[in-house]
C-alpha cells in the first residue's frame, strides 16, 4: 500500500470519527511507544539457521500419517481440506525453520497476524484495555514479546521486546482463562494453530502450564513443532505416534506433548485441568462439534475455556463450517458468558463469545422445571446478541420445543440480520419431530427455514485465503 493512499485512509478516518474521540485517539497515537518507525526492518539473520528442526518434524509427520486410525475418519470442513491440502503441497519445499514460521503465519489462516503499519496505531489502546480488565496483570502485558522469528514485517520493536496484533490477541485470551482458572498445571489446547498460543502460555509470568498438549491434524502440528522447537530449544517436546504408548513423565521439566488427532485415545490416562479452544471451533462440520463435545465428556477434565465466533450473520458465515459452537453436554455449567468482549472489537469486526465453564458431578443437572423458570426470567429482556448466548446456554442444556419455539421467532422479530445460530434452533425443532408442536406451527416454522435456506445461499461460507 503508497503512502498516498495509506495517508488518504488517514484523513477519511479522521474526517468519520466522532468529534469527541479524536482527541482521545489522536493523544494515544501522538504519545505510544509503539511508534512505525521503530518496525523491525529485515529479517533477524541473513541466513537462516538449517533445517534440522525441518527434517524432525517431517519424520513426525510421516510417522503419523502412517499410524492406524483410531479416531473415526471424517473429512474437515471444505475451508480446512483446502488448507491441509496446501500444507501437505508445500512442506515439502520449505527450506529452513524460518521458511516454516514465516509460511504458517502468511498462507495457513492460523492467525489474523497484520503487518505492523495497519495496526500499530491500535497498540497502546490494547494494552490499556489489557490492563484495565484484568489489571493483576498488567506488569505481564507491559513485558511480554512476541517471537522474534515471526514475520519482520509483523514486529514492532519497543523496549527490548517485539510488539504484533496478534500478540495482544492470545494475551486477552490467556488472561480470560487464567484470571478464572485456579489451577491449570495440565493445559489442553484444541487445534493449536503454528503454535503461538503454547508459546505465550507456556512464558507467561502469571501461571505457567508444567505440561501443555496441542491436539491437532498432523500437518498443522508440524508447524507448532517447528514453531515452539525453534523458540524454546530446550523445550521437552513429545510427539504422540502411537494411540496406546505411553506418555512422559513431565514433573520434572516443562513439556508439549503434540497429538494428531486420531491417536487422541493416548490423552485418555491425562488428567486436564483446563482444555481451550479459540477460533477454529467455528470453523468445524457439525459432526466435528458433536465428536469434540462427546469427548471433552470423556476425557478428565475440569476446566473449558473457549473464545469463538457467534452470531455471524447466515448470509455472511465466512469461516464457519457449522451453525452453533461450542455446544457443550448437559454436564457442563458455564461460569462466565460475554458476547463481544471489548478487546475483541478493537482487532475485529467479526462477533465473538468467551465462554467458561466447569464440569459438574452426575446428578447435578438443572431439571426441566429449572429450565423453564430460567427462561421466564429472561423472557423481559430485549432480545440481543448477549440475550440470545444465555438463550442458547437454556436450549443446551435441555429446553423443550415451546422454550425453542419462542426463542426462535423473537430471534427473527427483533435481530437484523439474522444470526447463524437461529438456523441451528431451526433444524433442532425439525429433528424433535414433535407432531402435536409441527400441527400447531409447522406451516410457520417450514416458511421461516425456507426464508433462512434463501438467505443462505445467497452467501458466502467456509471461506479461506487465496
Amino acid at each position: 500500500m503508497s503512502n498516498q493512499l495509506l495517508r488518504r485512509i488517514k484523513v477519511i478516518g479522521e474526517s468519520l470519527c466522532p468529534p469527541l474521540l479524536a482527541p482521545s485517539i489522536k493523544r494515544i497515537i501522538r504519545t505510544t511507544p509503539y511508534a512505525r518507525s521503530r518496525m523491525r526492518q529485515g529479517p533477524l539473520t541473513q541466513e537462516p539457521c538449517g533445517g534440522r528442526l525441518l527434517e524432525e518434524a517431517w519424520q513426525h509427520l510421516t510417522a503419523a500419517n502412517a499410524a492406524p486410525r483410531g479416531v473415526p475418519g471424517m473429512p474437515a470442513s471444505p475451508r480446512w481440506e483446502a488448507l491441509l491440502a496446501r500444507m501437505r503441497q508445500e512442506i515439502c519445499f520449505l527450506g529452513s525453520e524460518l521458511d516454516a514460521i514465516h509460511f504458517a503465519q502468511s498462507r495457513l489462516d492460523f492467525d489474523h497476524r497484520e503487518p505492523v503499519e495497519f495496526s500499530w496505531q491500535l497498540y497502546k489502546l490494547h494494552e490499556q484495555t489489557l490492563a484495565a480488565q484484568f489489571p493483576s496483570f498488567a506488569a505481564w502485558f507491559a513485558q511480554m514479546s512476541d517471537s522474534p522469528f515471526s514475520r519482520p514485517d509483523t514486529l514492532l520493536r519497543c523496549g527490548g521486546r517485539w510488539i504484533s496484533n496478534v500478540l495482544f490477541y492470545h494475551a486477552r485470551v490467556i488472561s480470560g482463562a487464567l484470571a478464572h482458572v485456579p489451577k491449570v498445571d495440565v493445559v489442553c489446547e484444541i487445534g493449536g494453530g503454528y503454535g503461538a498460543p503454547a508459546r505465550l502460555w507456556l512464558t507467561n509470568t502469571i501461571r505457567r502450564p508444567r505440561t501443555y498438549v496441542i491436539i491437532d491434524f498432523p500437518e498443522s502440528l508440524f508447524f507448532s513443532e517447528v514453531f515452539l522447537r525453534k523458540n524454546m530449544p530446550d523445550l521437552a517436546v513429545h510427539y504422540v505416534s502411537d494411540a496406546k504408548g505411553k506418555l512422559p513423565d513431565s514433573s520434572a521439566q516443562q513439556t508439549v506433548i503434540l497429538c494428531p488427532i486420531h491417536l487422541l485415545e493416548a490423552l485418555t490416562p491425562l488428567h486436564f485441568d483446563l482444555v481451550v479452544n479459540t477460533g477454529s471451533m467455528q470453523e468445524m462440520t457439525g459432526d466435528w462439534i458433536t465428536f469434540w463435545m462427546g469427548w471433552l465428556s470423556r476425557q478428565n477434565c475440569r476446566w473449558f475455556y473457549s473464545m469463538n465466533y457467534f452470531g455471524q450473520p447466515l448470509g455472511d458465515l465466512m469461516e464457519s463450517g457449522n451453525m452453533w459452537s461450542p455446544r457443550l453436554n448437559p454436564d457442563w455449567i458455564i461460569r462466565r458468558q460475554e458476547f463481544d468482549p471489548s478487546f475483541m472489537r478493537q482487532q475485529t469486526e467479526r462477533h465473538y463469545a468467551e465462554l467458561l465453564a466447569e464440569k459438574t458431578p452426575p446428578g447435578s443437572q438443572p431439571t426441566p422445571e429449572q429450565i423453564r423458570l430460567r427462561y421466564q426470567i429472561s423472557s423481559h429482556r430485549l432480545m440481543d446478541l448477549q440475550l440470545l448466548l444465555e438463550i442458547m446456554d437454556i436450549v443446551r442444556l435441555g429446553a423443550d420445543v415451546e422454550i425453542i419455539w419462542d426463542a426462535l421467532r423473537r430471534i427473527v422479530a427483533e435481530i437484523h440480520p439474522v444470526p447463524k445460530e437461529a438456523y441451528h434452533l431451526v433444524e433442532l425443532l425439525r429433528q424433535k419431530d414433535d407432531v402435536q408442536f409441527l400441527g400447531q406451527h409447522g406451516t410457520e416454522l417450514a416458511a421461516i427455514a425456507a426464508q433462512f435456506e434463501t438467505i443462505r445461499a445467497k452467501g458466502r461460507e467456509n471461506t479461506h485465503s487465496p
